[in-house]
């Protein structure tokens, strides 16, 4: 017996056939496409990005000492007004609303009924100083996650879209969630995607440069 475990080798090697497991097995990372390069011209200027980063940082800064001062001169004031009244905050609509910007060549059509412009814009629904503190740092989380959510189906980013995640983005607390950073990386891909399709600076495409520079630079979620 002795001789025949000494025949036997200490290690098999067994002979798998690694075609059938490369088809069958899943990717463990899933392919994400790279950010769509736009037009140079449309792109802006470093030195640009670095005073309106500044400023943004300077206006978080000061969301923030409002907010703390506001909890200092109210103290439980503030938790029991909170607990006892409930913050009306604007519906988030399913599907997004055609907002086209106002111009020039559209004040002659802008009161017809087939505007979307009031609509989108009424007091109701813009992302007010009030309505935002009104909200907690987990609401904002989640309203955040929510508005990139529905523009990441949309054709367009329309005025008001960019206002609330413009606000939401000012007043967010960091450090951010995986969530939310991945829902910062799903925002600068779409920006940059609808960018990508601009052959002209417009509105829409400064507006797009700042949440690109937002999510992108202040939030690092850039791939360089």
């Amino acid at each position: 017996m002795r001789w025949e475990a000494a025949q036997i080798p200490k290690v098999k090697v067994a002979k798998v056939d690694r075609s059938k497991l490369n088809k069958e097995q899943s990717a463990y990372i899933p392919k994400i496409p790279d950010i769509v390069k736009c037009p140079e011209h449309l792109l802006p200027m470093e030195q640009w990005e670095d005073v309106f980063l500044a400023d943004f940082s300077e206006l978080r800064a000061l969301t923030t000492a409002v907010q703390e001062n506001l909890s200092q001169l109210l103290g439980s004031s503030v938790e029991h007004s909170r607990s006892s009244q409930s913050i009306h905050l604007p519906p988030l609509p399913r599907k997004p609303i055609n907002q086209p910007i106002l111009t020039a060549e559209s004040k002659d059509t802008s009161a017809s009924p087939s505007s979307d412009v009031s609509v989108g814009e009424s007091s109701s629904n813009l992302p007010l100083l009030s309505t935002i503190l009104g909200m907690d740092s987990v609401s904002r989380v989640s309203m955040l996650q929510k508005r990139i959510f529905v523009v990441e189906t949309a054709d367009t980013i329309t005025r008001n879209d960019y206002m609330w995640l413009f606000a939401l983005c000012a007043t967010v607390d960091t450090p951010l969630d995986a969530d939310t950073c991945a829902a910062l990386r799903t925002l600068l891909r779409k920006c940059a995607s609808l960018r990508a399709t601009k052959t002209q600076l417009d509105d829409q495409v400064v507006m797009l440069n700042i949440l690109v520079a937002i999510s992108g630079r202040y939030f690092g979620q850039a791939e360089n």
